[in-house]
């Protein structure tokens, strides 16, 4: 029997992953969904986990008070291109450009919206 060698994540993932726990936490919080199945829920985001390429993350999402957590993650999974757009706002740009100046940021040094 063989074994997948995985590797732990590296300390720029689980920074990225703990920005985008925080982000997904704000969003519910506020109730931006306009989904009557996500209108007045409440959940927990427990954890993101991005890939090492940062390309991709995958969210644990739990409900508060044991509620249906199958109809909660159709409901999100529903939802996954308004978490994407709302992801990509200005917000997040102000990331890029704090990564960017750090010595192990990206190549980039702007963002579309930014105006720099």
């Amino acid at each position: 029997m063989t074994r997948k060698h995985t590797r732990a994540p590296s300390q720029r993932q689980l920074r990225v992953g703990e920005a985008l726990r925080h982000a997904l936490a704000e969003i519910l919080a506020r109730g931006e969904l306009r989904d009557p199945a996500l209108a007045d829920v409440q959940a927990t985001v427990t954890e993101v986990r991005v890939s090492p390429d940062l390309k991709a993350a995958t969210a644990f999402v739990v409900p508060f008070g044991g509620g249906d957590a199958a109809a909660l993650a159709k409901a999100l999974n529903n939802a996954a291109g308004f978490f994407r757009m709302r992801l990509a706002a200005p917000s997040i740009c102000a990331w890029r450009r704090w990564s960017a100046s750090s010595p192990t940021g990206p190549s980039t040094r702007s963002c579309a919206s930014s105006g720099s």
